[in-house]
């Protein structure tokens, strides 16, 4: 097993990686848990420009993602010797959107490349993830409904956001906008597909691309009400 395969998020995880996670999170989908927040960001115009991300990972998964990068061996895990698993990380996430699913009226919204991230061991001992998803071109949140899901499509790790101050804008918001998290419609469609990848081992891969994580994510919608005529 390599070091890169231990530090690589869950699609770049092989079986070999996955056992260095504890027995009881690798019985089942999902294999990784992560608490997540988010940020919109805006220009001088009030519109929307980017996407603030945050991740802060389960204890198994942080064990094995941050194995032999205390390159001075003094115990202490700074963002410099953690700088490679971020690099390897954007990389990766790169083709898979970053696993945000971002959309202006309801159209997937281009991506610039991702130049500012870090991750760093926060005050629970737990491994954050910290980066920035640019959009290509301003988004009109006044004109544009903009919504976002964050989400592994493999469902391989499980976000979910944070209890209190889930999403925030930075910047202006523009008068009569506001932001929301919605909830998730767990039907009876969603019941099963969670049961059935419960059912799968841990290198099970479907015969076809399937966006089973979507079923499962939160949707954040700004928007914002026509100004009074």
């Amino acid at each position: 097993m390599t070091k890169k395969h231990a530090r690589a998020l869950a699609i770049a995880f092989t079986s070999a990686a996955a056992a260095l996670l504890p027995a009881s999170t690798v019985q089942a989908h999902p294999h990784v848990w992560s608490d997540m927040r988010s940020d919109v960001v805006l220009n001088e115009k009030g519109e929307a420009v980017a996407i603030n991300v945050e991740w802060i990972f389960d204890q198994g998964y942080t064990e094995a993602a941050i194995e032999g990068m205390d390159a001075n061996g003094d115990g202490i895990y700074t963002s410099v010797e953690l700088h490679p698993v971020v690099t390897e990380n954007i990389a990766a996430l790169t083709e898979f959107r970053y696993f945000v699913q971002a959309k202006a009226a309801g159209k997937d919204i281009e991506y610039a490349d991702v130049t500012e991230y870090l991750q760093r061991i926060n005050d629970e001992g737990r491994l954050q993830m910290i980066f920035v998803v640019p959009f290509a071109k301003p988004v009109n949140i006044k004109t544009t409904e903009l919504t976002y899901q964050i989400y592994d499509p493999d469902f391989f790790i499980a976000y979910e956001f944070v209890k209190e101050r889930p999403v925030a804008v930075i910047g202006d918001m523009p008068k009569g906008c506001s932001a929301s998290v919605g909830n998730v419609e767990f039907d009876e469609q969603a019941q099963q597909t969670k049961q059935m990848l419960a059912d799968k081992p841990v290198d099970w891969q479907p015969e076809q691309p399937t966006d089973f994580g979507s079923l499962f994510a939160q949707k954040v919608t700004l928007t914002c009400k026509p100004a009074a005529s």
